[in-house]
């Protein structure tokens, strides 16, 4: 690679991935980039991470900027991604989990993965119960929700569940009237009470977007839903208090006399295969200067 290429994730992916011995694997944070999860960039507080490798218990990698697991088990089938060998995203996402912080971030890391469609939650869960796993996975694992789009949303919905003890509530659903119109998608919903939630990030600043929100609940409120808003910069004491209070408010209207409906889930959007495309133009490039 030329000395001047840029540091992208892929890149600094695809460095690890040239050195590695025969039968070697790219997993963690990385191949589960590679599969398309956004979410896992490879960086920490102030600090790029090491990009995780799997290898037989026998072999060795040469260089730095790389994190060694080794197993003395069987190694996976890798799965081929722009030409490099990664481990099966079940088995990364596992990988991942050993590191995770505290069991909020591993919360995270499961319903992003599972939001970007490259685990599987039914064959995670079968990995998983193979070896045993630390307290922050197996509570990951056995919340696990795919109906959150965004890392805050997932946050949202463990201080919901984890921390107020409330029922699991539906998430990016479509809220509408009797007639069938689609009033908004809210991030959490608690239909038994009539309670919704959103989480505004640095998108709905604008005055554009700040209009538009006021109009959604303005029609939300219209139809009885109770609602709270957490945004950047809150407490945790704040978004229990919030949500407890919305709650407190609540209509709680039995389903027959309810002025709104439930709609369908809204998944997030796919966002465009650019850095895909990059890695290959980068694999290509390696090949090309093998020759």
């Amino acid at each position: 690679m030329p000395a001047d290429a840029p540091q992208t994730v892929e890149q600094r992916i695809l460095e690890a991935a040239v050195r590695l011995p025969e039968h070697g694997m790219v997993t963690g944070w990385a191949a589960l980039r590679l599969a398309g999860a956004a979410f896992f960039d490879g960086l920490a507080p102030g600090a790029r991470r090491p990009v995780p490798v799997l290898l037989a218990h026998t072999s060795r990698i040469r260089g730095a900027g790389v994190l060694v697991e080794r197993t003395r088990h069987r190694l996976p089938v890798p799965v081929l991604r722009s030409g490099i060998p990664c481990a099966p995203s079940e088995v990364a996402l596992l990988h991942e989990l050993r590191r995770a912080g505290d069991r909020r971030a591993a919360g995270v890391m499961v319903d992003m993965a599972l939001a970007a469609g490259v685990v599987d939650l039914h064959a995670l869960r079968e990995a998983a119960s193979r070896r045993r796993q630390p307290g922050a996975a197996t509570y990951a694992l056995e919340r696990a929700c795919g109906e959150c789009r965004s890392p805050k949303e997932s946050e949202m919905l463990q201080v919901w569940e984890g921390d107020l003890g409330l029922p699991r509530p539906l998430m990016n659903r479509e809220v509408l009237d009797l007639s069938g119109r689609v009033l908004a998608v809210v991030d959490l919903l608690d239909a038994v009470s009539g309670t919704y939630g959103e989480y505004n990030g640095a998108l709905h600043r604008s005055r554009e977007r700040q209009r538009r929100d006021e109009a959604r609940a303005d029609a939300l409120r219209g139809v009885g839903l109770e609602g709270f808003v957490l945004v950047a910069g809150d407490s945790e004491r704040v978004w229990r208090d919030r949500m407890v209070s919305a709650r407190g408010r609540a209509r709680w209207l039995p389903e027959g006399q309810r002025p709104w409906r439930v709609g369908a889930f809204v998944p997030a959007p796919p966002l465009p295969d650019e850095d895909s495309a990059a890695l290959d133009a980068m694999m290509l490039e390696h090949y090309r200067s093998l020759e």
